[in-house]
């Protein structure tokens, strides 16, 4: 199991967890060509602290798109615009206010984009146990 779309198949239904901190002005458009999820499920994670808030968005799919890397980067890319924020792709239990894009929590996102910026889709699982992507993720996080 060392494909993405293997861990991304954790439930009965394949889910893509798009983090936007903050809470964006618009709800990004996660529709792509043909590529639409059955449902989008919103989550606002907040703590005390009114600054600590972040916007969860579960994408939920049947069947996860063909073109997988190419719609992660999509998504990236739109949140991205919405939130004018750096984003990022996390497989489910992954998020923890201590820990955004962090080197301990690098193993667990596997997309990142800041603004004005190409997304980062990591190709396969192994990648994510790398020390090149834990710096993409903490050089992403620095920009938080």
């Amino acid at each position: 199991m060392t494909d993405l779309a293997s861990g991304l198949r954790f439930a009965a239904q394949p889910v893509v967890s798009v983090f936007v901190p903050g809470v964006p002005a618009r709800v990004p458009e996660f529709a792509d060509g043909g590529t639409v999820p059955l449902d989008v499920r919103t989550y606002p994670l907040e703590r005390d602290d009114p600054y600590a808030r972040v916007t969860e968005y579960d994408l939920v799919f049947d069947e996860l798109p063909p073109l997988l890397h190419r719609y992660l980067a999509h998504c990236l890319r739109v949140a991205c615009a919405a939130g004018d924020t750096v984003v990022w792709l996390g497989f489910e239990g992954s998020f923890h206010f201590e820990h955004l894009l962090t080197e301990a929590v690098a193993p667990q996102v596997y997309g990142v984009c800041a603004p004005g910026a190409e997304p980062v889709v990591a190709p396969d699982l192994r990648t994510l146990g790398t020390p090149e992507w834990r710096l993409i993720v903490t050089a992403h996080g620095s920009l938080l």
